[in-house]
């Protein structure tokens, strides 16, 4: 073990003559907060949690690259602060977790790691450091314990008097000279002599004076303007934002927040069945009390936090997983979910942000209670989080999505479709189906819309029913909907429907759209049968024939085989002129 001078060492001279560098400070206090981070976790969680693993090779990994950067790491150890160069980094004054006391009480003033330094050597410095802070406080020496060890690239400075203290010696007591009389004054005058002594065991106590001591023919004495410990600021101006979001994020957590964690880390000891169950009880309690009060943040992290013990226990612990899984189930159960419901209706739902995100943790229980929410409110903001929340968790659970859409709720059903076609899977398709015969053609309509997304042979089979449907715009949407995928059995229906005599009372969209839709298939029946379309003539219905026959000519054009074009050069030769105009038309855009 090293010790030397603290006094020498880390004089406030020694100090001013550093030259730190901000950038090397920032990383310097990551590095030290990761470590403050790794002996935490190590402290609450057994040594093969995932949480102590992760902190560990994290820590390892920056202190790596700041050691590879600036070659060393000098960090300088007060009774609740770690510091750098000056800098106050780490703060913790809770003494029965702190790692700055747990090294300050021992005599230790600076902890240094230099380039070079091992994974195996710095795991073993943690686990010395972490055996020493779980015994009794009468036999903890981690200064003794770090001696033992004989690191390679890690060192420490203790001060001598603490050693001395150690072997038996007492430490000399103070005697400051005082007048009683002049109490009533407010204060007391020291003396040159007692600013001396009071200055060295300041700095033996770690606590650092801006000014600095003078020398008067080879003596040293004490300015009058000495900075008393007092009277010195506890920390600089940069790490005050720092302070004030710590003591702020203090002041929110609450008494229950912080007895849910005290909860959570005694189940995970707890081995005895019996204390767990009763734990648990308790913990439910405080469950209870954050939903009733609309606290939907902390209830997430509840849950959460009872998910991820049920997934580390489940391996070993078959009885205490059962018990966890027990509690989960419960809160999925219609009775909590009509609470659910009930705080929504009575407006006590303030955060839907952490409210939502507590119901993804439920799962596909809580559909429907997102469908009432959606049907119920009015707010935009609030309906779209439902609307992205049903899409997340209908996905893949369709069939209790698609329930959702019935006929006494005309909206929320026809957002449940527009959301079946945004999940665009062939799951969805025969859910769809249901719709055809549905009484509000606005419902028919956004059906087809979201067959119309499905890229699959089998929408067409759905879209083919709305053909014979008594509204217009219903039929020719679904006929624009269609989509050629080589099927011949959808091919040959709708010849069967364009050969029927009552075709060519459809609309324009209708006729045009369907012809089309066969033209695709360039095949020499379609030919021969919009050829017959294209001559057929009468003077009963001359409109509708002539509408018909121009539609022919769109599907020629559409088709452009060889044949097509040979129909459309005998087209341009007909005595109609409409019909002539358009098939010269056509035959110049196959040409270009």
């Amino acid at each position: 073990m090293e010790s030397q001078k603290f006094e020498e060492k880390n004089s406030p001279m020694r100090e001013k003559e550093l030259k730190t560098d901000p950038v090397e400070v920032k990383t310097a206090k990551e590095v030290i907060k990761r470590l403050g981070n790794a002996f935490s976790s190590m402290k609450i969680y057994p040594a093969e949690n995932p949480a102590v693993k992760k902190s560990i090779e994290t820590f390892t990994e920056k202190i790596k690259e700041f050691l590879d950067e600036y070659e060393h790491l000098d960090i300088t150890i007060g009774e609740f602060n770690l510091s750098y160069k000056g800098e106050n980094v780490f703060q913790d004054e809770e003494k029965m977790k702190s790692l700055p006391f747990l090294l300050f009480k021992d005599g230790m003033r600076e902890l240094s790691f230099h380039k070079g330094l091992g994974e195996r050597e710095l795991q073993d410095f943690l686990e010395t450091v972490k055996a020493d802070s779980d015994l009794p406080p009468e036999d903890c020496d981690v200064v003794n314990s770090l001696w033992m060890k004989n690191f390679a690239y890690i060192r420490f400075f203790a001060l001598d008097e603490f050693l001395d203290t150690r072997i038996g010696k007492e430490s000399e007591e103070v005697d400051f000279k005082y007048n009683k009389e002049t109490f009533s004054d407010g204060e007391v005058n020291l003396t040159t002599e007692d600013k001396i002594d009071l200055y060295k065991r300041s700095v033996a106590l770690g606590l650092r004076f801006n000014n600095h001591k003078e020398k008067k023919e080879g003596k040293e004495e004490i300015s009058e303007d000495m900075a008393l410990p007092w009277q010195s600021m506890a920390v600089s101006e940069s790490e005050i934002p720092e302070i004030e979001s710590m003591l702020s994020e203090s002041r929110v957590k609450s008494r229950l927040t912080e007895l849910i964690n005290l909860l959570f880390e005694i189940l995970f000891l707890e081995e005895r069945h019996d204390h767990f169950s009763a734990t648990l009880n308790v913990l439910n309690q405080c469950y209870r009390e954050v939903v009733h009060k609309s606290n939907f943040s902390d209830a997430f992290l509840l849950l959460n936090h009872i998910q991820e013990l049920k997934q580390m226990l489940s391996s070993q612990f078959k009885e205490k997983e059962k018990l966890l899984d027990k509690f989960i189930k419960k809160e999925k159960e219609e009775y909590s979910l009509a609470h659910l419901r009930k705080l929504f209706f009575e407006g006590k739902i303030e955060d839907f942000d952490s409210f939502f995100q507590y119901l993804r943790l439920l799962g596909p229980e809580t559909l429907s209670l997102v469908g009432d929410i959606w049907d119920n409110s009015k707010d935009p903001f609030i309906r779209l989080k439902a609307s992205d929340f049903l899409q997340e968790i209908g996905q893949d659970n369709i069939p209790t999505l698609a329930y959702l859409a019935r006929d006494s709720r005309f909206s929320l059903s026809k957002e449940i479709i527009a959301i079946l076609g945004k999940i665009g899977s062939k799951e969805v398709i025969p859910h769809l189906e249901n719709f055809v015969d549905h009484t509000h053609k606005t419902i028919k309509l956004e059906t087809i819309q979201s067959l119309k997304k499905i890229a699959d042979a089998a929408s067409n089979k759905i879209l083919i029913k709305f053909l014979d449907d008594e509204e217009e715009e219903v039929r020719a949407t679904a006929a624009l909907s269609l989509k050629y995928f080589g099927d011949n059995t959808i091919s040959d229906s709708l010849m069967q429907l364009a050969k029927n005599k009552g075709f060519k009372k459809r609309s324009r969209v209708e006729k045009k759209a369907l012809l089309n839709f066969l033209a695709k298939t360039k095949s020499l029946e379609t030919c021969f049968f919009l050829q017959s379309l294209l001559k057929k003539w009468s003077i009963f219905t001359r409109a509708k024939q002539n509408e018909t026959r121009l539609c022919a000519v769109s599907a020629l054009q559409t088709m452009a085989t060889p044949e097509a074009v040979n129909v459309l050069k005998e087209g341009s030769k007909l005595r109609n002129k409409k019909i002539r105009r358009a098939c010269n038309l056509s035959l110049r855009k196959i040409a270009q």
